[in-house]
């Protein structure tokens, strides 16, 4: 019974000693070293990479604008062509014959006309009547014009520079008035078309420029301009056909190859950039330590674009607050930090 008391007066002794203790030990920690870097304010521009495919900016398919029957093919498959080169000849007797027999009906109506000039001279017939036989010769004309055109028609020609892709039509072939007999594209400047996501098409203006990579060419970026933004777009996937063009001099671009489209869309407004090192998450959120009169203070953001290393984010920060990028990993809110380095 004398011994109790005594051993409960040691432990509480010691239990005071360790209270008076610990506190003191806590104020003495050292500052968590840190390193830091400026949080930036400024536009965003983000980059965008679509997969599209090569298009000639001209294509079409050359129809005849006579019946005939092909007699002469002057251009096969992959070659070249000019403008206003001959592809094909047609022949048509008909046409010949109708030629012969407009012809010598000019001659008899020029007669016909210039006796009729004499007699109304000489009063011997009315002005009405001159003019019938004047009328007579411009329809004789007329009809020979509309002849020699059609005959000049049995010759198809290139309606541009190009290059002869599909003959649709054989020797011997009877081909009749608007018919395609051969398909021909131009490729001395080329077009990509790529599908943006809707999001993104209110930032892009016509005229914008591109860049371009042609994946079976290598990784070298052509320089492209924006020339069209579709106003109706693919309602299952949400996005909206955009055309870019550029050159292609040497024609060693050719259609049906595919592209990756570069696209740097600029965002409105300002955004905070923080460095991507910055950002901690964890289950209980995403946010970011800034340095405030030596102590570290968490500040909740919401995470958007990466951009050259930085990350765009949402929250109450100030441009030019120092963000931990090193040492914020077990930092708690309001913990004592020492800034050892500034990152540029």
């Amino acid at each position: 019974m004398t011994r109790r008391p005594l051993f409960i007066t040691t432990v509480s002794v010691a239990t005071l000693a360790l209270v008076l203790i610990a506190p003191n030990a806590h104020a003495q920690r050292p500052p968590t070293g840190v390193i830091v870097s400026e949080v930036r304010s400024q536009p965003l521009s983000e980059e965008v990479v679509l997969i599209g495919s090569v298009h000639p900016r001209r294509t079409t398919i050359v129809a005849s604008q006579t019946d005939g029957i092909v007699v002469d093919r002057f251009k096969e498959a992959g070659q070249t062509v000019g403008r206003r080169e001959a592809i094909y000849r047609l022949d048509n007797d008909q046409l010949r014959a109708g030629l012969i027999a407009a012809l010598a009906d000019v001659k008899l109506q020029r007669f016909r006309q210039e006796q009729s000039m004499e007699l109304l001279a000489q009063e011997a017939i009315s002005e009405e009547t001159a003019l019938a036989t004047e009328a007579e010769l411009d329809r004789a004309r007329s009809q020979l014009q509309d002849l020699q055109a059609r005959l000049d028609d049995l010759t198809i020609r290139a309606p541009f520079d190009g290059h002869v892709v599909q003959p649709l039509v054989e020797l011997g072939q009877w081909v009749g008035r608007g018919d395609g007999v051969v398909r021909v594209v131009s490729t001395d400047t080329v077009r990509v078309y790529v599908n943006v996501p809707e999001r993104l098409v209110p930032l892009l203006r016509k005229g914008e420029e591109a860049d371009v990579v042609i994946d079976a060419l290598g990784t070298q970026k052509i320089k492209a301009r924006i020339v069209a933004i579709l106003a109706e777009g693919y309602a299952d996937s949400r996005t909206f056909p955009v055309v870019v063009e550029f050159l292609n001099p040497t024609g060693v671009i050719r259609a049906g190859m595919g592209a990756s489209v570069h696209l740097s869309i600029r965002h409105p407004g300002e955004t905070f950039l923080v460095h991507k090192d910055a950002v901690v998450n964890s289950v209980r959120g995403t946010f970011v330590f800034v340095v405030h009169e030596e102590a570290a203070v968490k500040k909740t953001v919401v995470p958007g674009l990466a951009h050259q290393g930085f990350v765009a984010v949402e929250g109450e920060l100030q441009e030019g607050e120092l963000a931990i990028v090193r040492g914020n990993e077990r930092l708690q809110d309001g913990q004592a930090v020492r800034v050892v380095r500034k990152l540029q």
